[in-house]
């Protein structure tokens, strides 16, 4: 039998034992879970996310020129990482995987169908006060577009199942193609309280209201503002502009994966031979029928922007352009323009 001196230092042995085997297991588990995991950082993509147009290319770099393997949802992506944009206007993924590890990137691609690469601009500067122009004639107003003329986007051919909010009766374009980007005078009552101060007003009326919400459509105008065809995007470059040199386009776009309305403004870049974001904001107006739609922009920034990165003097008395409306019925991509093309 042990006295009461002996129970009490084999009672306090114990709790040491126990508090050191607890010690040493907490040490072993921390040493285990507690130290540094090594995470490399992904792959960096130039640009991280780019508009480009149906059917034209965008160049992909990687940081420090590591070797990588491309991939991309839609389009195509060449090993050097140069990514054409397929028909189908749409939101898709670069992918760049370095070879031998684990690391990857990824870059978002907008294909949309009338032009884009964004490009960062500088502020725009101000132009040299213009000389006076003599007031031009106004332009002869075009007939009411013929309803059910929508075609194939590829060739024109009428189909059947025009989608609903796509037929265009009229626009705010002349029968010669002529453009009034000076002033607001003749936009629909609709537009009447909403067109402002210093704003070039487009419009673009409808036979049917746009459902709501639509599928994929671009309602756009394509805008020559020299009114001189050698100048501009290269004339029948695309079906728009088969008799018009464009340096800027303005419209609006609705993406149903996004749910939203997205206007946009871009500018011809001589030098690069592409299109690039345009500063300024563009607003969009839809009236109650959802048969007008209204796109403003300054006139400032339009003719300051065209002169810098198109490199051309915007003579506005002498703009002119082309209305369209570009959906899908079903897979196949249909455009409607007012005036029609010259076919």
């Amino acid at each position: 039998m042990l006295n009461e001196r002996s129970r009490v230092i084999l009672f306090w042995f114990t709790i040491g034992m126990i508090i050191l085997v607890a010690a040493v297991a907490i040490i072993t588990i921390l040493r285990a879970c507690g130290g540094p995991v090594s995470m490399e950082p992904p792959v960096a993509i130039s640009p991280a996310e780019v508009n480009v147009c149906t059917g034209e290319q965008n160049q992909f770099t990687v940081e420090n020129d590591v070797e990588v393997t491309w991939d991309v949802t839609g389009g195509t992506i060449s090993e050097s990482g140069l990514f054409t944009g397929s028909d189908a206007p749409g939101d898709y993924i670069v992918t760049a995987a370095q070879r031998g590890s684990r690391r990857a990137g990824e870059a978002i691609v907008h294909v949309i169908a009338c032009t884009p690469t964004p490009t960062p601009m500088p502020s725009p500067t101000p132009l040299p006060t213009p000389t006076a122009t003599p007031t031009p004639m106004p332009s002869p107003t075009p007939p009411p577009d013929p309803q059910g003329d929508v075609g194939a986007y590829d060739n024109g051919v009428p189909i059947e199942g025009i989608p609903v909010g796509v037929d265009i009766r009229a626009a705010s374009i002349g029968a010669d193609l002529r453009v009034d980007v000076q002033s607001s005078a003749g936009v629909p009552a609709e537009l009447a309280g909403w067109a402002a101060e210093g704003e070039v007003v487009l419009w673009i009326r409808l036979y049917q209201p746009i459902p709501d919400p639509p599928a994929y459509t671009d309602w756009l105008f394509a805008l020559d503002l020299d009114g001189n065809t050698a100048t501009g995007r290269p004339v029948g470059s695309v079906r728009i502009n088969p008799d018009l040199g464009d340096e800027a386009v303005i419209g609006a776009l609705y993406d149903p994966s996004s749910g939203e309305y997205a206007p946009y403004f871009l500018v011809w870049n001589t030098a690069q031979g592409t299109w690039v974001d345009g500063p300024g904001e563009v607003r969009f107006y839809l009236d109650e029928s959802r048969t007008v739609i209204g796109l403003a922009l300054s006139r400032d920034i339009l003719a300051q922007s065209v002169a810098q990165t198109a490199g051309v003097t915007p003579v506005l008395e002498a703009a002119k352009g082309r209305a369209a409306v570009l959906s899908y019925a079903g897979e196949q991509a249909v455009i409607d323009f007012f005036p029609d093309r010259p076919d």
